[in-house]
């Protein structure tokens, strides 16, 4: 092919490109809808009957924190690893699993403050629906989040997956946790802590094929 049709045929196929905004800005656009899907599905499944007074309860705040602050420095991870070089410190991939890490102790220290822990433990008080309503969530979360970093160009994707499964999942056990209704700390361990901690390894999986890029064709 001679170089001139050549040079019709690229531009006949190219398209305009539309820079991306900055991680924190794709950060809070990505919160945004996470807040809306959350709200509508509390509306929609109904907030627990005691929300008012569980928020005045010191340990009911520090898990729900924990587990918020998890999810948003992880989905702030995940964009900014998202994007070749723009990551400042290492510890900002850090930190989400430390907040995750602390929300899991902290049940365990109340778990064994109340007393008989393994055995209640060992009881598996599990509440399936919290499991089903973490695991919509964080479907719903995390595709719109593996959406938005896969525009980016992310060289780390192991980091990049891991982030982005622990924010969606992390932030799914947040809105569970305004309908759940049930505060034993072995329920939440059980029901709560473990299919975060299972969603988030599948997640990474998948978001780590998901943010592949895609092969050139060979000529």
């Amino acid at each position: 092919m001679k170089t001139d049709l050549l040079i019709v045929e690229l531009a006949r196929d190219l398209r305009p490109v539309r820079p991306l905004s900055s991680p924190s800005v794709r950060l809070s656009s990505w919160l945004a809808g996470v807040m809306a899907v959350a709200a509508f599905g509390i509306w929609l499944l109904g907030p627990r009957a005691d929300l008012a007074s569980a928020i005045a309860n010191a340990v009911y705040d520090a898990r729900f924190a924990l587990t918020v602050a998890a999810g948003i420095f992880a989905g702030a991870a995940a964009f900014v690893l998202s994007v070749p070089a723009a990551e400042q410190y290492r510890a900002q991939r850090i930190i989400p699993f430390i907040c995750a890490i602390a929300w899991t102790l902290l049940l365990a220290f109340v778990l064994v403050g109340g007393g008989r822990g393994v055995e209640r433990l060992l009881a598996f008080p599990v509440n399936w629906p919290c499991g089903y309503k973490i695991l919509a969530f964080s479907v719903i979360f995390g595709s719109a989040l593996l959406t938005a970093l896969r525009r980016a160009a992310p060289l780390e994707r192991t980091w990049t997956a891991a982030l982005a499964a622990l924010s969606s999942t992390a932030l799914a056990a947040a809105a569970t946790q305004l309908i759940c209704p049930v505060d034993d700390a072995a329920h939440q361990i059980v029901g709560h802590v473990a299919p975060v901690t299972v969603l988030a390894f599948l997640g990474t999986v998948i978001g780590f094929r998901t943010l592949r890029w895609p092969r050139s064709p060979r000529p």
